[in-house]
């Protein structure tokens, strides 16, 4: 993160914010980061080398406040799409879908999605994303054989990853967008091709342990709760596909649970207290 001090007179909440605590270099919270992506101004922007979806990377400044964000302006929609997987109905790719994956990743106090926001620039309408320094692809660690250093940490984290892609029913969650940081944090990004429609979960077998805080969090997934929430950015066969999948998640543990006992099933990760996460 590329911070630059300043003096508190005449600047914005945002700007003192991060000012009064400098020894964190950064520890801003999910408010402070969405304020900035709202309302920095676009310095320049360039391509970046992965994305089917020709995201573009932006130097964005508030004040002395200089960072980067990810923009997607992606959205389009098809009766039927063929792709490796298959042919697909109903088929939409969404920046929209970016701002609600984050969205639900703050109720369900995940701490594993960047904050998100919708944001209109240089006439086009779309979703501005944190940009994650010094974070390593899981696709290059992959390759490179590169071994977690806490085994455990990592599959436990690996484990909601899963979770929220069954979730989500993201029909695209390949590796470049699972990003891991220094301190082997995982962060997930680009839900475009997610939400669809279908009510089943795309692979139960996917699910192995849960975190008890995201599992607690589903059971209260209401439609009553998501639609006032998620309406600007998914439509009702959408959000209802989340209810029931949210559903199915909690049944499918409920009776791991019961078979195996809730040792064996449920764990609790290390938390921030901010619901997006914090030092990114």
């Amino acid at each position: 993160m590329l911070l630059t001090k300043v003096r508190c007179a005449g600047a914005g909440l945002l700007v003192c914010a991060l000012v009064s605590n400098p020894a964190t270099g950064a520890s801003l919270s999910c408010s402070e980061m969405e304020e900035f992506l709202a309302k920095a101004e676009i310095k320049d922007t360039r391509g970046t080398s992965k994305g089917i979806t020709l995201p573009s990377r932006a130097r964005m400044e508030l004040g002395s406040v200089s960072h980067e964000a990810l923009i997607q302006t992606i959205d389009e929609s098809k009766s039927s799409f063929q792709s490796q997987r298959g042919t697909e109905l109903n088929f939409r790719d969404s920046w929209k879908f970016n701002v609600a994956g984050y969205e639900i990743a703050k109720m369900l106090e995940l701490n594993m999605v960047p904050p998100y926001i919708e944001r209109k620039a240089r006439g086009k309408t779309g979703s501005f994303s944190w940009w994650i320094n010094d974070a390593m692809m899981e696709l290059d660690r992959t390759k490179q054989k590169i071994e977690p250093p806490d085994q455990d940490s990592w599959n436990k984290q690996m484990w909601v990853v899963r979770v929220f892609h069954q979730l989500i029913h993201d029909t695209d969650p390949n590796l470049t967008n699972i990003l891991i940081t220094k301190d082997w944090q995982i962060w997930m990004i680009d839900f475009t091709r997610a939400f669809r429609w279908m009510k089943n979960l795309p692979n139960a077998k996917n699910l192995v342990r849960c975190d008890r805080k995201v599992l607690a969090n589903l059971r209260k997934l209401k439609k009553e709760d998501l639609d006032p929430k998620l309406t600007r950015w998914l439509n009702k066969p959408e959000i209802e596909g989340v209810i029931a999948r949210a559903q199915k998640i909690v049944e499918y543990f409920d009776k791991e649970i019961a078979a195996k006992g809730e040792a064996e099933v449920l764990f609790d990760l290390p938390r921030a207290n901010q619901p997006c996460g914090t030092g990114i």
